[in-house]
């Protein structure tokens, strides 16, 4: 999956897919399903030597490349766009947009670097996932033996004779095409997915083979950025709508911060609350972090990490009607309730 601020890159970037593919990408997202929306590409039946060409042998041989990547998720009622700049040097790779930039080790690291700054932060969540296939990895399709790989013929796209490889997966409803450019090492440039609700078109363009070794790194010169420490206050109690809640946490940060996140509320939602302020915000990204990136909302581990920056001036305060009471405080929830639901933290 990915956060708030890539969907919002997602959104609002233009990549215009439609006109470099043998297929036809429709504006009007929302009336057509995506199988509908692709036009049947001419397909050429393959020659003796293509099809010698053994489609698991060619996902597990990807050469290594420089690209420039466009996406089109179409989901029935409607879809987006966006692009980016990618490499992939072995089982390490770059992503890279107008907002962010990561580089990792695929299904392992992915560290996030900020170059104005020249700092990086490693406390990211993988972006990769070595099970799940992508345009950026098709090797994780031939790692499974239970996947079906079968050459259907060739197809042109944008001036490279691809051959097509169907995708099919055990125990999944989504029909997948694979496009492996022959005359660039059989590189996969387009990824196509139809699923039940939702389908998907990835194409590499720009192409370069091979890839230095200083994209897919963190340059010498960068710095580590610095986290605060959170910890859980194990003796925290929550009321949540005059009940006691048995799904939260609650973690102070040295300033006396404190993030508060309620599971069993109507919707999952996460707190800060800045005592010097007196002010309530929603902390829409969950904020805090284990070493390992993930959002400790998810886990049950004590220690939890979080950027300097949280610190700043807020951009989320709610109109809380926050009351301080005796080693506690209260405060609205933001469930938009009519009979708005009051959330009490009490702690030792």
């Amino acid at each position: 999956m990915r956060s708030l601020l890539t969907l919002a890159f997602l959104l609002s970037s233009i990549f215009n897919l439609a006109t470099s593919f043998p297929w036809e990408i429709s504006q009007d997202a929302g009336t057509k399903s995506a199988k509908q929306e692709a036009k049947k590409e001419e397909i050429h039946p393959l020659t003796d030597e293509e099809r010698s060409l053994n489609p698991r042998d060619i996902l597990l041989s990807q050469p290594d490349f420089v690209a420039d990547l466009g996406f089109f998720v179409n989901e029935g009622f409607g879809g987006y766009r966006g692009a980016e700049h990618v490499v992939r040097k072995g089982d390490r790779y770059r992503e890279q947009s107008q907002f962010w930039t990561f580089v990792g080790e695929i299904g392992k690291t992915t560290v996030r670097l900020y170059p104005e700054g020249k700092v990086y932060d490693d406390m990211v969540p993988v972006r990769l996932d070595s099970l799940d296939g992508s345009l950026l990895y098709p090797k994780a399709y031939a790692l499974n033996s239970a996947t079906t790989l079968t050459a259907l013929g060739t197809v042109e796209v944008d001036g490279h004779r691809c051959l097509k490889i169907e995708v099919l997966q055990k125990d999944k409803a989504e029909k997948i095409y694979l496009f492996a450019a022959l005359d660039l090492k059989n590189l996969v440039i387009v990824n196509q997915s139809f699923g039940p609700k939702v389908g998907t078109i990835q194409k590499l363009s720009n192409v370069s083979l091979g890839a230095p070794d200083a994209l897919v790194e963190i340059p010498v010169d960068f710095k580590p950025i610095e986290h605060v420490r959170w910890t859980k206050l194990e003796s925290a109690q929550v009321i949540y709508k005059h009940k006691s809640s048995k799904d939260f946490a609650v973690f102070r940060a040295p300033g006396g911060e404190m993030f508060i996140w309620i599971g069993d509320a109507y919707y999952p939602w996460h707190y800060l609350y800045r005592p010097q302020e007196k002010t309530v915000e929603i902390a829409f990204q969950g904020l805090l972090v284990n070493r390992s990136g993930i959002y400790i909302w998810k886990t049950k581990e004590t220690e939890a990490f979080s950027s300097t920056n949280y610190s700043g001036a807020s951009r989320s305060t709610i109109d809380a009607h926050l009351v301080e009471i005796p080693n506690g405080i209260k405060f609205r929830s933001n469930n938009y309730e009519q009979d708005e639901a009051i959330i009490e933290i009490t702690w030792k």
